[in-house]
């Protein structure tokens, strides 16, 4: 079992992961006055392609060589391409950089909430999951102001932090014991499971709506509402995503998280659809909640996602659907952008009803967790 220490340190890295989820809508609108729209967009994609890949290979290896080792990897590959990023004065540079930090945070991504649900009692794994997680997404406090203060002339020293603690965290990590479960099961047969693919279905559409949410599109129509500064008045609306996953976190044992998955999904996609009428503080206030229902969705869905899958495809499983899910994050500020040009309406419309997919593919196909142990749901 892991104590609270452990925990502690496995938020520091988990932390990291998300420092370097919530610079990019800021790197790529900074890069975009120097670099041209287009590259910035590459660059979220690029990152969303990253996810993908970490997703299968990181998931690959914690799956042979055990939890521990993947997770020594994900900071490692964060770091590296923190690296290049920082360095970096070209888009090629920023894609590259983002490719290989995006393998990093997805290889976080699929295994600290297998990891940490392995490792606690099950009346905790949901709240142990969203505790760790819930200090990452705190980061958006912190660089939200980062960026608005460096502004568009030192953008690149948003990679800084992610190599200082990302080194850290890898030092840190060669202490934490590894996976009993992982361990009594390793040498087991791995077994195809058909959940897999449903969680293809429910990460791509929610990534679709949520990485949406970061494009430049976004700050396009944050100026037209009339809010001059569309970084500044981005970064109050993503301060929803923070508060979400803190009231998430705390009650996510709770409830049924099926249930509750499903819910901040469609209330999601319902406000986003109808975001684009209104004006004022009102759409402020819109923009907090979708975001305040994106944040609350992650730690619900991270545990969740982790407890549909038998320990033996854990990892794997987790990474290849949340990887693979990452793709509609890829897709989404594009398919978005392209439709923005077109009709601004239709843009949020299909954006809002791909969240809303994700609910209905989470009611249909996921199964109860409640109270149960892992052996008791999947074994």
């Amino acid at each position: 079992m892991l104590n609270k220490r452990q925990l502690a340190l496995l938020s520091l890295g988990t932390s990291l992961s998300f420092w370097d989820i919530f610079n990019v809508p800021y790197i790529e609108d900074f890069a975009s006055k120097n670099l041209g729209e287009v590259s910035s967009v590459l660059i979220l994609s690029a990152e969303m392609i990253g996810y993908f890949i970490g997703g299968m290979f990181n998931g690959f290896f914690a799956t042979r060589f055990g939890r521990k080792p993947g997770l020594l990897l994900s900071m490692f590959l964060i770091a590296f391409g923190s690296l290049i990023g920082f360095f970096s004065f070209s888009s090629i540079q920023l894609v590259i950089a983002e490719l290989i930090i995006g393998m990093g945070i997805e290889g976080e991504v699929a295994i600290v909430p297998s990891y940490i649900s392995e490792m606690v009692s099950k009346d905790f794994r949901g709240r142990a999951v969203g505790f760790t997680s819930m200090f990452g997404f705190l980061m958006s406090l912190v660089v939200g102001p980062m960026a608005v203060f460096l502004g568009e002339k030192y953008w690149r020293l948003l990679f800084l932090p992610s190599i200082v603690i990302a080194i850290l965290a890898l030092i840190t990590r060669f202490k934490l014991p590894e996976s009993k479960m992982w361990i009594e099961r390793k040498y087991e047969k791995l077994k195809w499971d058909k959940m897999v693919i449903i969680f293809i279905l429910i990460w791509f559409t929610s990534y679709f709506t949520g990485y949406s949410l970061f494009s430049t599109p976004i700050f396009y129509t944050i100026t037209s509402k009339g809010f001059e500064n569309s970084s500044l008045y981005f970064t109050y609306i993503l301060y929803g995503d923070p508060v979400g996953v803190i009231f998430a976190s705390i009650l996510n044992d709770y409830f049924e998280r099926k249930y509750s998955s499903a819910l901040a999904n469609l209330l999601s996609g319902g406000l986003v659809i109808i975001w684009p009428f209104f004006t004022g503080f009102s759409f402020l206030v819109i923009g907090f909640m979708i975001m305040f229902f994106q944040g609350f969705k992650f730690p619900v869905m991270y545990a969740y996602t982790s407890e549909n899958f038998a320990t033996k495809i854990r990892t794997i499983g987790y990474g290849i659907a949340d990887g693979i899910g990452h793709l509609g994050g890829a897709v989404g500020p594009i398919v978005m952008a392209l439709l923005y040009l077109e009709n601004i309406s239709v843009s949020y419309i299909i954006v809002g009803i791909m969240s809303v997919i994700s609910a209905l593919f989470i009611l249909y196909f996921g199964v109860l967790t409640k109270g149960k142990s892992l052996e008791e749901i999947k074994g």
